[in-house]
């Protein structure tokens, strides 16, 4: 039988684009089917990380979804693996399975480990290969896009933290909520205390973030609003940190761990997860995300665009 986490991104293949809250009922009767204990914040992980395994993608804003098309690239450095991602539609898994059979290629079917109450995820696919040119040749024939490594490209690519789309401030009597940065979660509020990251519930019913800087009001996600408000408090507050792998010849690789409270938005968490085309780990001990076989000039670049100093992990 299918896992759930492949069966739900088979259903979203299948379906292509829609409303969030669509996929999110999907989501919670296939959870009541086959994983009933889960969390109630267990779809919004889920979703999140289908994201940044490169599989779909999100715009929170005006809650829309896309399956995204199916890829494949090269993992940085990890001797001659690659990673399918993308959409999996029933066709696709059919042309994949030929491939498979007929010994074009020599796939491997990697889970993402999760705590039993989160939905599980798919597995992840990972080439093995020996020619990058054969490799290219194959993911067209498969019907997937080729880039050479997303990781480093992405890295490169990702932008400065920028606060530019102005708005209005919130309305008074309208529920409010501050994000407190040492506690890690946003409090009630019955009006602005100065400026920071605020949450709000609009007319419609659709809550969103914004950030008071220096009195002026801005539209942020959540994640690039923590770090917009953690840049101007604190540069150095260390809640990146990068530790190399101990393998001689692999100094120049190792493991990004980002602290709970302060997730990576969207285009940084995916850079660092096709790193390894694998979900981060969860440390529920050291309340961390540790992502893997990351270059340490990648985790530098997603410090520095997120106006953070990478710090030296000590564990």
């Amino acid at each position: 039988m299918t896992d759930p986490g492949d069966l739900l991104l088979r259903w979203v293949s299948e379906r292509g684009a829609g409303a969030l809250s669509d996929v999110k009922q999907g989501m919670w009767w296939l959870a009541s089917t086959y994983c009933p204990d889960i969390e109630p914040g267990a779809a919004g992980r889920w979703l999140r990380d289908a994201v940044s395994l490169g599989h779909m993608d999100i715009d929170w804003r005006n809650r829309r979804w896309s399956a995204a098309p199916p890829v494949l690239t090269r993992l940085p450095q990890a001797r001659g693996l690659a990673v399918l991602a993308g959409s999996r539609t029933v066709a696709f898994d059919d042309r994949l399975d030929q491939a498979v059979r007929d010994g074009l290629v020599e796939l491997f079917r990697v889970p993402s480990a999760r705590p039993p109450r989160d939905i599980p995820l798919p597995v992840s696919l990972i080439v093995q290969f020996d020619d990058e040119a054969g490799l290219a040749q194959w993911a067209t024939e498969l019907g997937a896009e080729y880039t050479s490594c997303f990781a480093l490209q992405g890295a490169a690519l990702l932008p400065p933290l920028g606060l530019e789309v102005r708005t209005s401030a919130p309305e008074f009597g309208q529920p409010l909520e501050q994000y407190n940065l040492d506690r890690r979660e946003y409090q009630p509020a019955v009006r602005p205390q100065g400026d920071g990251l605020y949450r709000l519930k609009q007319r419609e019913g659709k809550r969103v973030c914004q950030v008071r800087h220096n009195g002026e009001w801005y539209q942020t996600s959540h994640e690039e609003g923590v770090y917009s408000v953690l840049e101007s408090r604190n540069p150095e507050a260390d809640v990146l940190r990068w530790l190399p792998e101990k393998d001689c010849g692999r100094e120049r690789f190792g493991t990004l761990y980002v602290d709970w409270g302060y997730p990576l938005p969207d285009l940084h968490r995916r850079v660092a997860v096709m790193c390894s085309g694998l979900a981060p780990r969860i440390n529920a001990h050291a309340e961390n995300l540790a992502y893997d076989n990351v270059p340490k000039a990648v985790a530098i670049k997603i410090a520095d665009s997120l106006g953070q100093h990478l710090g030296e992990n000590d564990e």
